[in-house]
């Protein structure tokens, strides 16, 4: 009343979470409201009851509609509750996006033996390759397709190629001087001194990372290079992946949301997708994790309102909001290895202990659950 919201608008509804009572006092709300506008206590004050008996009353397409907008509202409902558990204790550290990971133990280096314009010259042919070598990174991916190697775990520096994997084991043997193959400690570019050895070793756990997670339905996106959720399946409308955070529960990573005007039709893909770079700090190596979201037209390449869409979607998330994706793909990631006992493996999120001052966070949760009950919510799109 105070901020004459009622000249903006034309009837004011009251949601209750609980049932509603039998009547309401019409007589008191008259007096507030006076005659600056009609309430009825009747009509105006409903519940979630009332809220299904007019959704149900609705055409399929509407329902489904409403439906969407309900969960970019609240969120996931399974993972809300998994998050705002009263039988979870209040938290006594604070989560960075910082995973530690564990390094390979050797890096194999040798020779490349490729020539660009063959390599080139024989892809168009055999490949049906069209475009202009962008790159010497693309050319050398072309020779390994040509001779049927598919893997994506090799950097090539200085006529070069690095990798974590045995070249022979590995197929990239194929387009090196099998003379000139040399097996590293990481330490040797770890340690380095040199920029250029320790970026490469910076590419080849980005390389490796790309390589692991092919195989759990994780692509990175070739311009901008960030990792992105795709559908498991051809044709699949929604993908959720299990993990543990304070319960177990679910995330949705991929949605086919279908147009509004049309049900049968795409409107866009919606990916959660996050950029993984990699750093040292004292002796150990760390994943960065920053998350975000990716629209697509056809479920690879970028929409044209992935912009719009992606402002839209952050305006409904919160801090915790996006800790919650953090943690999230942390557990996807620790949950995903090179198959080797030697090869990359990530680990846990770094905590910093906060037990000291519990009180003082148990109180800033209290303040901030009401103000914003929003940040108890993981975004279900």
């Amino acid at each position: 009343m105070d901020r004459t919201y009622f000249n903006s608008f034309d009837e004011l509804y009251v949601l209750t979470l609980v049932k509603k009572q039998a009547s309401y006092s019409q007589a008191a709300v008259n007096e507030i409201v006076g005659d600056r506008f009609a309430f009825n206590t009747k009509k105006h004050v409903i519940d979630l009851g009332d809220l299904l008996g007019l959704v149900a009353a609705l055409r399929l397409p509407a329902q489904e509609r409403i439906l969407e907008e309900f969960q970019r509202i609240l969120g996931e409902v399974d993972a809300y509750i998994a998050y705002s558990s009263d039988s979870i204790p209040d938290p006594t550290a604070i989560t960075t996006n910082l995973q530690q990971i564990r390094m390979p133990q050797a890096v194999y280096v040798a020779e490349l033996t490729i020539n660009d314009k063959e390599v080139v010259a024989q892809a168009r042919s055999s490949l049906s390759y069209k475009g202009k070598a962008r790159s010497r990174t693309s050319v050398v991916k072309m020779a390994l397709l040509l001779n049927d190697v598919h893997s994506d775990a090799w950097v090539c520096h200085d006529n070069k190629l690095f990798s974590f994997h045995d070249m022979e084991t590995s197929g990239l043997i194929s387009i090196v001087d099998e003379g000139s193959v040399e097996r590293l400690d990481v330490s040797d570019l770890a340690d380095s001194l040199e920029t250029d050895n320790i970026n490469v070793l910076k590419q080849l756990l980005t390389a490796e990372a790309r390589e692991i997670l092919k195989a759990r339905h994780v692509r990175m996106q070739p311009k901008d290079r960030f990792f992105y959720f795709i559908a498991n399946e051809e044709g699949q409308s929604e993908r959720k992946e299990p993990w543990i955070g304070k319960q177990k529960a679910t995330r949705r990573v991929y949605f086919a949301r279908p147009s509004k005007k049309d049900p049968a039709r795409i409107a866009h893909h919606q990916h959660l997708s996050f950029d993984l770079t990699f750093t040292k700090l004292g002796d150990d190596w760390f994943a960065q994790i920053l998350p975000s979201w990716f629209y697509s037209f056809d479920g690879f390449r970028e929409s044209n309102w992935h912009d719009d869409l992606l402002s839209q979607q952050k305006r409904l998330e919160r801090n915790a909001s996006v800790r919650n994706q953090v943690r999230f793909i942390a557990y996807f990631l620790s949950a995903t290895d090179a198959g080797d006992e030697d090869g990359l493996a990530f680990q846990n999120l770094i905590e910093f202990d906060v037990a000291e001052d519990a009180d003082d966070v148990a109180d800033d949760a209290d303040e901030t659950s009401i103000a914003d009950a929003a940040d108890h919510q993981e975004e279900a799109a």
